[in-house]
């Protein structure tokens, strides 16, 4: 094929149909999580959210609560809570930006592709 100059790509595909893995994105958007205030608090809650369940899970596997019925009840709750830790830092880290991404997403291509 021949290859048009003045045709502009995306920047998504490569000639070839291929995907291009964008890993500076990923590098920035860890480092916006980390310097972001508002995200400090969502992401540090869930992760306290998933010990204190991995916590409950571990005292009641290690048969540290007598009646078998309370351990069954707490190795449960703690369960959700780790889910419900682990779903926080995963809904507060892929919603976090993604208007603003999509708006420096395109301006990087714009200008990729004047120069």
């Amino acid at each position: 094929m021949i290859d048009d100059s003045k045709h502009i790509s995306s920047g998504v595909e490569d000639k070839w149909g291929n995907k291009k893995k964008n890993f500076r994105s990923s590098k920035t958007k860890f480092q916006t999580i980390l310097i972001n205030s508002d995200l400090i608090i969502p992401v540090s809650s869930g992760i306290l959210q998933i010990l204190i369940g991995l916590s409950l899970v571990a005292v009641s596997i290690l048969g540290l609560v007598s009646p078998l019925w309370l351990s069954a009840i707490l190795s449960l709750a703690g369960s959700i809570s780790s889910m419900a830790g682990v779903f926080l830092i995963y809904h507060v880290v892929s919603s976090k930006g993604t208007f603003e991404s999509l708006i420096n997403q395109s301006i990087r291509r714009v200008i990729s592709a004047q120069n």
